[in-house]
């Protein structure tokens, strides 16, 4: 198997990913380094403590892949993987959003994967996806869903967008705020953008906030916190309408004890070794077993997620589209 990164020691993110801010704290214990496998490839994460920027309260890594490895990690992904069932709670809410939309309205889902969101309006909007996965697209393609490229948008923007949904993706990018402000600008008057993704506030016990399986994941980068969201609106010059939140998974009772038990008894081992009750567990068969995970149990039912849904002002400030091909003619 090759090894794409080994013994990488990474990139330190010195300034914050949304606002370029130098000012930030760091908040909790530094997790340690763990490895992805993508096609074939190994993708190892570098230890890394998490940092809250003083400006505008994102919280983001202090050390990630080198931005060439992490466009090589996206690359190998399995676009299996982005084509998951389910009635996850944000898909729920994004489709009572989009229930509200009038027949023919126009949807852009920037990072549509396999088009898992937008499948069941196809035959009453007019669906427009961007997905670099040549795999992921060709299915959204089979669903009904328009596949255009990122510098084909000001093409197809012209008449700008009712609603945008942004949905698992701002986790991912390395300056995030920049795409945010260009789809902004591709909003009708009074248009809508729902973005999707982690929310540090719900987060607990606070020390222990690098080893929440958000940050466990190679290519998530960030999480924002919902002080963050209403910067965020204030920056792209739209209105924080709704702030909604909800866990990303929807897990049975007996999914989230066992995520739960097994949460406790890592943190019983990691940073309780000594303590009476870890005494106790290592007598017990299967339990003991804990001690040796190398890798913080995900604990995926908290309402650790939010959908931040960005209104755009009555009366446009630009013709839609504009901003995004000022940026592709200065390419």
């Amino acid at each position: 198997m090759a090894l794409q990164n080994e013994g990488c020691s990474g990139e330190d993110v010195a300034r914050c990913p949304a606002c370029d801010g130098i000012e930030w704290t760091t908040v909790g214990d530094e997790a340690s380094a763990f490895a992805e496998n993508a096609a074939g490839r190994r993708f190892h994460q570098p230890p890394y403590a998490i940092r809250r920027c003083a400006h505008c309260d994102l919280y983001f890594k202090s050390r990630t892949l080198p931005l060439e490895q992490l466009g090589l990690y996206y690359a190998s992904l399995d676009s299996a993987t982005f084509d998951m069932s389910g009635d996850f709670p944000t898909d729920r809410f994004l489709r009572i959003q989009l229930d509200r939309l009038r027949t023919g309205s126009r949807v852009l889902d920037f990072g549509c994967s396999t088009g898992r969101i937008l499948q069941l309006y196809s035959d009453r909007l007019q669906c427009l996806g961007v997905e670099p996965n040549e795999l992921a697209a060709a299915v959204a393609s089979q669903r009904g869903i328009q596949i255009v490229r990122e510098d084909q948008l000001p093409l197809v923007a012209e008449e700008g967008f009712d609603a945008i949904i942004l949905a698992d993706v701002y986790e991912h990018l390395p300056r995030p705020v920049a795409l945010v402000s260009t789809l902004a600008r591709l909003l009708k008057a009074g248009g809508w953008l729902a973005v999707v993704t982690g929310n540090a506030d719900a987060i607990r016990p606070r020390d222990r906030l690098a080893e929440f399986w958000y940050f466990r994941v190679v290519g998530h980068l960030q999480m924002l916190s919902e002080r963050h969201a209403s910067w965020l609106g204030r920056r792209v010059e739209l209105e924080l309408e709704v702030l909604h939140r909800c866990s990303h998974y929807r897990l049975s009772f007996w999914g989230r004890a066992r995520q739960f038990i097994q949460w406790s008894l890592y943190g019983q081992f990691q940073h309780s070794p000594g303590s009476f009750t870890a005494t106790i567990l290592r007598r017990i068969p299967r339990l003991r077993d804990a001690e040796r995970w190398s890798t913080t149990p995900a604990l995926t039912y908290r309402r650790d997620h939010v959908v931040a849904v960005l209104r755009s002002r009555a009366v446009a400030a630009r013709p839609a589209g504009s901003g995004l091909r000022d940026r592709v003619a200065g390419q």
